[in-house]
């Protein structure tokens, strides 16, 4: 029998998500590092991880965990809505490194190999700073709501 609250359940699915989203940026960076994949295969990686975030910021946006969290501590709103609008912005540049994989620069494979590494870096390092604001929010909605049924 599971004693978790719905509430429990909801911040650990979140972060489930969110531990999977780094286990994939760190793939993509080991990739880029190591350049033992083709250029095809870490395009297919970032391309991934543009679906993946699709899906990722509609479950956070579509009435999902922020919702959810937010019935429960409405003080955060406007938190919570600046993270959010951080989405289509975070989005379409996942989706310009995809683009801007798909041919070499001038400088051939090597300029590729930098120029995409320094890009994925700056992205990966956004990303993973919004993931850590929106669990700093979603834990203090939660534990706000859950520290007050002790």
């Amino acid at each position: 029998m599971n004693t978790e609250s719905p509430e429990q359940q909801a911040f650990r699915a979140i972060l489930a998500q969110h531990q999977e989203l780094k286990a994939l940026l760190a793939r993509i960076d080991e990739a880029l590092a190591a350049r033992e994949a083709t250029i095809p295969q870490v395009g297919e990686l970032l391309a991934e991880l543009g679906d993946r975030l699709v899906k990722h910021f509609a479950t956070e946006e579509d009435g999902g965990y922020f919702a959810e969290a937010l019935a429960h501590a409405p003080q955060l709103v406007s938190k919570a809505n600046r993270l959010l609008a951080q989405h289509p912005m975070m989005q379409s540049r996942a989706e310009q490194i995809v683009a801007e994989t798909e041919s070499l620069p001038p400088g051939g494979a090597d300029a590729w190999w930098e120029e995409t590494s320094r890009r994925f870096r700056a992205f990966r390092d956004e990303l993973l700073r919004h993931e850590t604001r929106e669990n700093a929010l979603l834990q203090e909605a939660y534990s706000r709501d859950i520290g007050s049924h002790d």
